[in-house]
């Protein structure tokens, strides 16, 4: 038995059911713990006919017609973006921001954080998921870490930096212009906090990186592993913490700031294979957080790791997929099961 315990419980429900004559029905429920943090998501036998209900189908001309309601005005677009974004102090960024071929970074003007950043390409006031090809995915992804460079040189107190997106409205996002943020501060959030330490704990119980024990077990079950290049592994997460969601892990990084041009290229292209599917799927809107370990003290727990998750698909009547289990009580939904997942996109990874 390897380092990583995949743990799942099963329970019954019982019950007469209305949709079956009143007959006495049973369902079966299961329970997953991420091996990390021990989140649970949980699954049941008839789940996967409620998802229509909890992410819908992406009503593309309505979302198109909203993209152009909102063009006129972008504060993002081409236009205004130098004129009314914000501006860093030269000791950050020499000019204030920082360009990089199509992508600019600047300053969020409502920060939730001392250092919180938009990383946008001015000239793309909308996209749906298969619009983040590889290369302007790359340049996004580089020019945030490239900012994160400069960030972490300018605030010697950061503890964290991490590079998330909010795409489109279900997902959270204020504006139809996509958009990055680069978030970093010296108190790390509650979750982060969470798996650093445990990461830590993993690694001084068993003397190797949580995050290497983790690509190891799960390229050789072969269930959840999707393929990779340039030291990153691509999987379907175990006990998801969102919709779909797939995550990207490369041992041997333990910061956002370490990533080499390679590993920018190739996450790029995975994550653009990802959203890809989402798109395929019906679905429009997603988050993900690409997140290192803490930027002072030993590195070899930690590892550099991508999540991406799928929200509500975007229609007039979209509902959010997050209620009282994951906001209040830390639990998530499991309507397509990971290994479906694995399944679904491991083509794609095994492609040229």
């Amino acid at each position: 038995m390897g380092l990583i315990t995949f743990e799942r419980s099963v329970e019954t429900a019982s019950f007469f059911s209305p949709l079956l004559g009143m007959k006495l029905t049973e369902q079966t429920i299961e329970v997953r713990r991420d091996p990390l943090t021990g989140a649970t998501a949980v699954a049941s036998s008839e789940l996967a006919t409620k998802e229509e209900m909890f992410y819908g189908t992406t009503d593309w001309p309505y979302a198109e017609q909203q993209a152009a309601r909102t063009r006129e005005g972008c504060f993002f677009c081409p236009e205004k973006v130098l004129e009314v974004t914000p501006r860093y102090p030269e000791h950050v960024l020499s000019g204030g921001r920082l360009e990089r071929g199509r992508v600019l970074v600047f300053p969020n003007l409502f920060p939730l954080a001392a250092l919180h950043a938009v990383v946008t390409c001015p000239e793309t006031h909308f996209l749906r998921p298969s619009g983040f090809e590889p290369g302007l995915l790359a340049e996004e992804l580089a020019a945030g870490v490239e900012f994160a460079r400069h960030a972490e040189a300018a605030y010697p107190g950061l503890e964290h930096l991490e590079l998330c997106c909010n795409h489109m409205l279900p997902a959270g996002a204020s504006m139809v212009h996509p958009h990055f943020q680069v978030f970093g501060g010296p108190g790390a959030p509650w979750l982060l906090r969470l798996q650093w330490e445990r990461a830590a704990a993993f690694r001084e119980r068993h003397g190797v990186s949580y995050w290497q024990a983790l690509v190891d077990e799960e390229s050789t079950r072969g269930e959840r592993a999707m393929g990779g290049r340039a030291g990153w592994t691509w999987l379907a997460a175990y006990a998801p913490s969102g919709g779909r969601e797939v995550m990207a892990v490369l041992p041997g990084r333990a910061r956002l700031t370490g990533l080499d041009d390679d590993q920018v290229t190739e996450l790029a292209r995975g994550l653009s294979k990802v959203l890809s599917w989402y798109e395929r799927e019906g679905l429009s809107a997603f988050n993900f957080s690409l997140c290192g370990g803490p930027l002072s003290g030993a590195a070899e727990a930690h590892a550099v790791v991508l999540r991406v998750v799928a929200r509500s698909a975007f229609k007039p009547d979209y509902r959010t997929d997050d209620y009282f289990l994951q906001k209040q009580l830390g639990g998530e939904l499991i309507f397509v099961a990971p290994e479906q997942i694995a399944a679904a996109l491991r083509p794609e990874f095994g492609a040229a």
